[in-house]
This record gives C-alpha cells, sequence and structure tokens, in this order.
C-alpha cells in the first residue's frame, strides 16, 4: 500500500506503470478476442444452417459448404419472418424426402422435377428453402431442383479447390435496402429476391410471387 506522504515521483511512476500495463494488456488481447468471438458467431451460425437442413430434409439433402457463401437470410415471402435458402447436394432418392417437403422446378418451362436416378454418383445440386426458419412453427419447407443455365447445378465449382470458384453463386438482392445502379427489382416478388450467378454471366432472380417461387434468367443470357 502507498503511504500518504510517499513522494509524489513515486506516486506518478506507479500510476504510469500500471496505466502502460493496463493499455498493453488490452491492445494485446482485444482484437484476437473480437476475432475469436467472430470466429465463433460465424461456427455456430452454420451448424444452426447445417440442423435446419437435417430437420427439414432429412438426409435427402446436405449442404455444399464449399461455396462462400452457401446460403443466404431474408424475408422472401414477405411476412417479415427471417427465411434460409442453402444450397444442398442431393444425396438419397425422392421417396426419402419428408412429406411435407414440395419438390419444385422453376428453372424450365415444362416445370418437370427429375431426381437423380443415382444419388451418390451424380452430384446434383438443388436449393433448398426454409420459411420462418427460427420459428417452432415453419411456414414453408421446399426443394427446388431443375435444370438451367445457373451455376447452382455445377458441383465442380464447390470442389475444385479454387477460391474464386466458389464465389458469387448465391446472393440476396432485398427488397427494401440499397441495390446495384441499373438492378430492377421484380414487381411481383412479395420479399427479398435470391440473386444466383449464371454460366454466362450476371445473376438470374429468384423470388416468391405470393403462391410459387419464380425463376427470371439473367439478363446477360
Amino acid at each position: 500500500m502507498i503511504r500518504a506522504n510517499a513522494q509524489p515521483e513515486l506516486v506518478e511512476r506507479l500510476f504510469r506503470l500500471i496505466l502502460f500495463c493496463l493499455i498493453f494488456a488490452g491492445a494485446a488481447s482485444g482484437p484476437g478476442l473480437a476475432a475469436h468471438t467472430i470466429g465463433q458467431a460465424s461456427a455456430s451460425q452454420s451448424a444452426a444452417v447445417s440442423e435446419a437442413v437435417r430437420a427439414s430434409f432429412g438426409s435427402v439433402v446436405e449442404p455444399v459448404t464449399g461455396f462462400k457463401p452457401y446460403y443466404v437470410t431474408g424475408d422472401f415471402n414477405g411476412d417479415a419472418a427471417q427465411d434460409l435458402a442453402i444450397v444442398v447436394r442431393i444425396r438419397e432418392k425422392r421417396a426419402a424426402l419428408p412429406k411435407d417437403v414440395r419438390v419444385v422446378n422453376p428453372f424450365d418451362t415444362d416445370a418437370r422435377v427429375t431426381f437423380p436416378a443415382d444419388p451418390a454418383s451424380e452430384n446434383k445440386l438443388a436449393l433448398a428453402i426454409i420459411h420462418s426458419w427460427k420459428t417452432p412453427q415453419l411456414a414453408g419447407k421446399f426443394l427446388l431442383i431443375g435444370e438451367s443455365p445457373i451455376l447452382i447445378m455445377n458441383y465442380d465449382r464447390a470442389t475444385s479447390g479454387h477460391a474464386e470458384d466458389a464465389k458469387g453463386l448465391i446472393e440476396l438482392m432485398s427488397k427494401r435496402g440499397k441495390r446495384r445502379r441499373g438492378e430492377k427489382f421484380p414487381p411481383t416478388a412479395k420479399g427479398d429476391v435470391i440473386l444466383l450467378g449464371t454460366e454466362v454471366g450476371g445473376d438470374g432472380k429468384l423470388y416468391w410471387n405470393g403462391r410459387k417461387y419464380v425463376w427470371e434468367d439473367s439478363e446477360d443470357d
């Protein structure tokens, strides 16, 4: 303990030493702690996404985490609850899907749904969508599958080992947020729009029109 009659110089030195130690400790641990927290949050969110896919679709599909990002969240149907869209690989046949999953093909004009005959070898990709995914009572579960120019059907992008190949597959166009210059929002979309990169460049638009999911090809197609 410092006595009341201690020399002023000694008190000042001790004060500076304590202050220096506090500043040094904060500088050393602050950024690392922040990065660790962000990493934990990211891992926690990815775990929640994987669990949501398993609970809603069983073992029929699995998230394709090689894409960066491989999922987006937004309010797709305009009910103010958060929805989830995930790029998935089909692992089992359609018969193994839970009965309440709606399987649709918005990408082709004939809307025909064709499941892979041998899911284990075909590596066919699809888009899984869960409405109100964070609520006890889900508002809808969809598996979107079909042939189209979109790269969501190209599994090699996620497994090539090249970081650039895995980027730019899926994004979100917010109904109320800022948009890129010249970017047009579909007038019949009830909520946020899912953007999917195409093989020829540009983004195709996938959105809920109040009854079903609609696909608009990129203007560059």
